[in-house]
Formats: structure tokens, C-alpha cells, sequence
């Protein structure tokens, strides 16, 4: 799960223009921004942090001030199947907040967690997406019926990129290193795996972010590996020796509100993993296997692109802006290394795209 919420110490406040009663707070160690009530807090104080995509619950009542502006529920025939509170990119008074920031002193369950621990399941926070997805399922089921299998194959890494704001102090030398940029598309992450080693009697395994899910069932993942006979492939390839984990975002009609307003689903690759290897494939092999398997791959803005010009995390958050094929807000923008089987990689959310998110 993806470190939602931990301690942080207050690095520097600025006033927000035209805004008595206002002021930016940024966090020690990262490029993330709030806009609090001034006098709230201080330089060198010690807070917990929430990032972007908390959900946070909504019946703890430290969070009541926020019900008013920021509650989620999902119903079902009138009845409240799930809600909290949710923390989302904002602009106050023109000046752009993502986040929440509360004292330390709230939160006495955390003990003496460290700057930087992360604390979301002590808290008691989910992944706003992950929540919406599970609700969406059960409230107007586009994706179908999801019937989890257990539990995500441990021989497989999951999907997710750190953001260039938790990176901030990233080494100079990454300037220098070549990347893969393509576009992040906005949909639902799965996993589908040849891995006859793990589980030789069963070896085909079709997951959402979390879960393995059944293959036979009738939902979009299902349909997915049916509609682009990923099983079969695999098992091909496997035959030749070769087990990998092909990773990528199911967008269209019923993903994740389809943002992108397609006419029908698609699966586009982002990385393919070696199972037997233990690595990922290159960027180059892996767009080359993608074609030669009849598989769409993620829009690739540039192949062969370094951050000499983009000196900032402000700088890169901008290039992350823009449109789609389609002339709708892009969600952001991914940075692969090239030329390795290890790469590092980070992602850049559009503020633009965030802002417009309903």
C-alpha cells in the first residue's frame, strides 16, 4: 500500500497574496505545498502529513471541520455503504494546497514514529482510488464482477511510482540519465502472469492492483486477457522458458470514470517483468515484445529524454501538463530509465489534470 500518511517537520511558511488569515506551509524533505490558517504553525514544528488520495475516516472526530467540504459516500438504495473524508488538490485564494496538516500532538497512536514513518494503517487511512474502485464495483458495477481469488503473487512487483515531490534531494546525476517518458493513463492497473515455477499447477494469473482475480469471471479484467489472448501468449512464451508479468492500465467506458471519454476498453502496457530473471525488461525490449505480441502500449512521448532542461520539481510538474490523443486533460507523465533491467522511475501528476478532477 502507498505511504499515505507520516510524521514530517514544518521546513518554511509563506504568506498567501491577498489573504490575511492564510499562508503556505511546505514539509522538510519534500516538495509538497498546504495552504494553512497563519499562526496554525511554525518552522521546526513537528506535524503529520497527509498526502493527496487519503481517504480518511469519517467518523473520527479530528476530522469533522473537514465533513462540510470534503465527505464521500457511496449509497446504495438509500443506504450508506461507505464514506470518509477525502484529501484532494486544491486552489485557495489562487494559491494551489495538496494535503492536510495537523499536529502531532493529535495523534498520540503513533507514538514517537519518526519523520517520514509511514503511518497510514495506524491512522486508519485508504487509498481514496483503491476505496473508489471497490465502491464503484458494488454501486454501478462497469468493471463487473471482480470475484477475488487471493492474494497478489508474491514473485511479481506491484504497480506503482513514487511522485517528484517525495523526490526533491534526488541525486544530481539523474540529470544525466536517459528516460523513457510516456504518458500515464488514467484507468485500472492490472497484472497478468505466466509463472509455471510459482505455481506450476495453476500458473496464469490475471490481478487487479491488489488481488488476483478470477480469470472466468465476467469483468473487464477478464475481458481484457480474452480480448488480446494474453493467456495464451504467455503460456507461448513459457514453453520457450520464458515467465513474465505483463503490467498495464485497463482504460474506456467504466474505468475510473473513463476521463479520457473512449468508445471502448483497451490495455495499454507499461512494463513487462521477467519472473525467472527477476527483472524488468528494457524499455526497448519491452515496446519491441509488445509489438511483436499484437499489444498496445502506453503512449511513449519520448524515448530517449533527460531532465537537463527541467531544473525543478515545479519544472517537471508543468511538462507533465497537457492533452490527450483525444484533446482531454492528460494525467501526467512517467520517466523510465533507459537501457537497464533495474531502472529507476518516478511519476509526475498534472496539477491541471488534478484540479479538474471531480
Amino acid at each position: 500500500m502507498r505511504k499515505l500518511v507520516y510524521p514530517a517537520t514544518v521546513e518554511s511558511l509563506s504568506p498567501v497574496p491577498d489573504a490575511d488569515r492564510l499562508e503556505v506551509a511546505r514539509m522538510r524533505g519534500s516538495a509538497w505545498q498546504v495552504v494553512v490558517g497563519k499562526g496554525e504553525f511554525h518552522p521546526g514544528q513537528r506535524v503529520v502529513y497527509f498526502e493527496i488520495d487519503s481517504a480518511l475516516p469519517a467518523d473520527d472526530e479530528r476530522y469533522a471541520f473537514l465533513l462540510q467540504r470534503c465527505l464521500k459516500q457511496w449509497k446504495l438504495n438509500g443506504e450508506v455503504l461507505d464514506q470518509c473524508v477525502r484529501i484532494r488538490t486544491m486552489k485557495l485564494r489562487g494559491v494551489l494546497s495538496q494535503g492536510l496538516v495537523m499536529p502531532f500532538s493529535a495523534f498520540p497512536e503513533i507514538g514517537n514514529a519518526a519523520d517520514g514513518d509511514d503511518v497510514t494503517v495506524a491512522l486508519k487511512v485508504r487509498h481514496y482510488d483503491e476505496l473508489a474502485a471497490a465502491m464503484q464495483a458494488i454501486v454501478a458495477p462497469g468493471m463487473g464482477n471482480l470475484q477475488q481469488k487471493g492474494p497478489f503473487p508474491s514473485c511479481v512487483p506491484k504497480t506503482d511510482e513514487e511522485r517528484i515531490q517525495n523526490l526533491p534531494d534526488w541525486p544530481l546525476e539523474l540529470r544525466n540519465v536517459i528516460w523513457e517518458v510516456s504518458t500515464k493513463v488514467d484507468g485500472a492497473s492490472s497484472t497478468m502472469a505466466w509463472a509455471y515455477e510459482y505455481r506450476p499447477e495453476d500458473p496464469f494469473f490475471l490481478c487487479s492492483r491488489n488481488f488476483e482475480l478470477n480469470p472466468e469471471a465476467d469483468n473487464a479484467y477478464a475481458e481484457m486477457a480474452r480480448k488480446f489472448s494474453v493467456r495464451e501468449k504467455l503460456e507461448q512464451l513459457g514453453r520457450n522458458g520464458t515467465q513474465l508479468a505483463i503490467q498495464g492500465e485497463i482504460v474506456g467506458p467504466g474505468m475510473n470514470g473513463n476521463r479520457d471519454r473512449l468508445k471502448e476498453r483497451d490495455f495499454l502496457v507499461f512494463r513487462i517483468w521477467d519472473i525467472g530473471k527477476q527483472e524488468f525488461l528494457t524499455a526497448a525490449d519491452r515496446r519491441r515484445l509488445c509489438a511483436e505480441l499484437g499489444l498496445h502500449h502506453v503512449p511513449v512521448l519520448d524515448s530517449a529524454a533527460t531532465l537537463a532542461e527541467l531544473g525543478s520539481v515545479d519544472e517537471i510538474l508543468k511538462y507533465a501538463e497537457g492533452l490527450t490523443a483525444n484533446g482531454n486533460e492528460r494525467e501526467g507523465v512517467v520517466f523510465k530509465e533507459v537501457g537497464t533491467t533495474h531502472p529507476r522511475s518516478f511519476k509526475a501528476v498534472s496539477n491541471r489534470y488534478l484540479l479538474k478532477e471531480k
